[in-house]
């Protein structure tokens, strides 16, 4: 890893802890939650992958998305390792341990499957793994999804930034999907510079401009059916929802949201607004 990234890497961390405290400072009952995505989120930015694509390609390319998932490069050497490394920490949760964690970490040396050829499937075919586990493997196909996916992050996150550099529509976009993956957005931001409102990737973590008024998700733009809740205890942050397609998206205030943020953390931390639009019927991408 050179210096530069080194010191990028250190400052993310610094930063992750941070917004841990915070959030366990201001919501105690989450405690043992926040404690175990830290864990994870640290893990992460331990090592950084080597890319070694060229995206010189996407210079001309005026349509998105820019890529499909299969087209990210993959350092599949720290990904491994990070796959290990995350099935501990699963099954050590002290407050909530994942036993299967175990078998999916074992799996790894008794698979017909590589570890790379597994990471192909996965992002080609954009689904959960299923389809890795053999019957009496006691597997968790959500854990292993989920083990999988963060495993892969930090190489995702960096092809995402080497990318991002062709994404030449620096305007609102029509559609809300990513233009670099064509993924779902995961949050909502508005700036605390001047007030635009950008989305954010849930695969990839880019972040792009689109216009206020309009549903990410079917690009409905009638003010009568696009709606919100805000909660008295959350601060900064509130659900927006749709009244026609019936998804919702979380939606940060930079202007009056605490200061310490790491954004994978805020999914967690408004736990309370997926709970309450659940209950009026209402989903996420």
């Amino acid at each position: 890893m050179e210096k530069q990234d080194i010191k990028e890497n250190d400052a993310i961390i610094d930063q992750i802890k941070k917004a841990a405290d915070s959030i366990r400072n201001d919501k105690p009952f989450i405690k043992d939650l926040i404690n175990f995505y830290e864990k994870i989120f640290i893990l992460q930015y331990m090592e950084d992958p080597e890319i070694d694509k060229d995206y010189s390609f996407l210079t001309d390319q005026k349509e998105f998305p820019l890529l499909g998932r299969k087209d990210f490069g993959i350092d599949f050497k720290v990904s491994e390792k990070l796959f290990r490394g995350i099935c501990d920490i699963c099954a050590e949760n002290k407050n909530n341990p994942e036993p299967s964690a175990k078998s999916i970490k074992n799996s790894l040396d008794v698979s017909d499957l590589s570890f790379e050829s597994i990471v192909k499937t996965y992002l080609e075919d954009n689904s959960p793994v299923q389809h890795f586990s053999k019957p009496g493997q006691g597997f968790n196909p959500q854990l292993y999804d989920f083990i999988l996916y963060n495993a892969l992050k930090p190489s995702i996150v960096k092809n995402s930034k080497m990318i991002s550099q062709f994404v030449k529509n620096t305007t609102s976009m029509e559609n809300g999907r990513c233009p670099v993956c064509n993924s779902a957005p995961a949050l909502s931001l508005i700036s605390d510079k001047d007030g635009s409102r950008s989305l954010v990737c849930s695969f990839c973590w880019h972040e792009y401009k689109i216009d206020d008024a309009i549903c990410p998700f079917c690009k409905n733009n009638e003010s009568m059916t696009l709606k919100y809740i805000a909660l008295e205890t959350e601060k900064g942050i509130r659900a927006d929802y749709c009244e026609k397609c019936k998804k919702y998206i979380k939606r940060i205030d930079l202007k009056e949201y605490r200061k310490d943020i790491y954004l994978p953390f805020e999914l967690i931390a408004s736990i309370p607004f997926d709970m309450e639009m659940n209950k009026k019927g209402f989903k996420p991408e």
